[in-house]
């Protein structure tokens, strides 16, 4: 048999309507429009109303301006030695940290000494901690103490 020549459309005709389908994008579309309209509309109406308290950004008054350049490290090497320098420095000198307290600092090595001779600091016995004050003496401290 031979094949029967096809004058029907290259698709099913009765499940979807091409013309149902253009009529609803152009409606979807034309929507879009209006909403965008009416939300721009809405918006001026509420900037007149309810003027920004704020100044302007000084970015939307001088949209043209120029940013500052970075600041880049030109020389490393020397940054880094100049660091390296103050933190030595610090390790190994005497000076005040607060002087108002009297906090100071000392050399590294000479503190190292001291611990060497002193001893790290303990607890006494039965104490919470360094101030050999016991957790009953410090409950009855804050009982005593008078409340702000």
């Amino acid at each position: 048999m031979a094949e029967a020549i096809r004058t029907e459309p290259g698709y099913e005709t009765r499940d979807i309507s091409v013309r149902v389908v253009t009529w609803f994008a152009v409606g979807l579309v034309a929507s879009t429009v209006v909403i965008f309209l009416v939300v721009i509309g809405f918006y001026r109406v509420l900037e007149s109303v309810h003027p920004s308290p704020d100044a302007p950004s000084r970015i939307a008054l001088h949209p043209h301006m120029i940013a500052p350049p970075p600041r880049l490290q030109t020389n490393e090497t020397v940054d880094l030695a100049r660091y390296e320098a103050a933190e030595k420095a610090k390790l190994n000198t005497y000076g005040w940290i607060d002087k108002e307290a009297g906090i100071i600092h000392i050399p590294i090595e000479r503190a190292m000494d001291l611990i060497t001779q002193r001893g790290l600091p303990t607890r006494g016995p039965g104490t919470q901690n360094a101030s050999g004050v016991t957790p009953v003496q410090m409950q009855a401290q804050k009982a005593a103490a008078t409340k702000p």
